[in-house]
């Protein structure tokens, strides 16, 4: 096998510094030769230590639809991505004048990044903020007509402490079954939807193929989009809870094709299951990591860093009582935690 040095070298820039300044190799860290003659440092390797500005160098490999951006920020000590979206009143009549040029800028939630998260979890939070900002877009696309008004009953603006004080509000013992009336009164995107096949598959499971009829919609995954779902009922509250699961999971699917880094999309059909199989053994199998005793002794140092710093600050009362509900004195890795239980 060649000199792993040299092939050290190639990872490290002309002033042999690592390619990267948030993450450096610890001390006695292996190299790995892969399938393709590539070397490299398994990312359980490395210690990081994220800025502002590093997480703000890794946002901008990635690339997505322009009418979602990923931001960085920091308030004090603690830094977080949030998405900002650009997108149309979902609140707004369709005809209402330049409703659809008019456009809202709005901002998700906080995604808080700590400062040694590895660099595949800050791009996959990345990722996991896009599909929670794009679902919350989803439920608000979808309007049913009742009463002549219109609700948007999958919103994420509901006031749940109010429904869980008037459970007798929104729990019913049985459901109207007339899906025909239903379908007339769904409206997505501003457009009707029709229903164009209901298959019995048995007394619980019913497979619905519904059409879009929305040709503009911003999320244009949705346009004249077919989609097909299973029920495990027929009543009509099925059929919604079904639907409503079947548009979240067609805009996860768009960002799971959609979202790349450095140009490749992880979380594509087109990546091959197996083969990631086959990379996460090349890289963590002891049969290729070949460790020495000291790259031991620092890779269980750094491990016991990390897990023991993940322990939340001012709850060793209540994990003590989660522990005791189980039947549990002390877990299996009470080691991470000496000054927590």
């Amino acid at each position: 096998m060649s000199d792993k040095n040299s092939h050290l070298n190639t990872l490290l820039s002309n002033d042999k510094k690592w390619q990267h300044s948030y993450e450096q190799p610890i001390p006695y860290a292996p190299l790995v030769q892969l399938a393709n003659n590539n070397w490299v440092v398994p990312q359980h390797f490395l210690r990081y230590k994220h800025t502002l500005e590093s997480v703000n160098e890794v946002l901008e490999s990635i690339e997505f639809s322009a009418h979602f951006r990923v931001l960085a920020a920091q308030k004090g000590d603690e830094i977080y991505l949030q998405v900002a979206v650009l997108s149309p009143d979902n609140y707004k009549k369709s005809g209402h004048q330049n409703a659809d040029k008019a456009k809202k800028l709005l901002f998700g939630r906080r995604w808080i990044v700590e400062e040694n998260l590895p660099t595949s979890e800050l791009i996959q939070t990345a990722f996991l903020a896009l599909k929670v900002a794009r679902e919350h877009e989803v439920r608000e696309l979808f309007q049913l007509k009742q009463n002549d008004a219109v609700s948007t009953p999958f919103n994420n603006h509901h006031d749940l402490p109010v429904m869980a004080q008037n459970p007798e509000l929104v729990i019913q013992a049985q459901h109207n079954n007339d899906i025909n009336d239903l379908i007339s009164r769904i409206v997505f995107a501003d457009s009707t939807v029709e229903l164009t096949s209901h298959q019995v598959i048995n007394e619980q499971q019913h497979l619905y193929t519904v059409k879009l009829h929305c040709d503009n919609a911003q999320l244009n995954e949705f346009n004249n989009k077919t989609i097909a779902f299973l029920t495990t009922g027929s009543s009509t509250n099925h059929f919604l809870h079904g639907f409503i699961t079947a548009l979240v999971n067609t805009s996860n699917d768009y960002v799971n094709e959609q979202f790349k880094y450095q140009g490749f999309a992880r979380f594509s059909k087109n990546v091959a299951v197996e083969s990631i199989g086959k990379l996460s053994i090349a890289m963590r199998s002891p049969n290729t990591v070949d460790l020495c005793s000291m790259g031991k002794q620092e890779a269980n140092q750094l491990n016991f860093e990390i897990d023991s710093g993940r322990a939340p600050q001012g709850c060793g009362q209540a994990i003590g009582g989660f522990l005791a509900a189980h039947g549990i004195e002390q877990p299996e890795n009470a080691h991470l935690y000496p000054n927590y239980l």
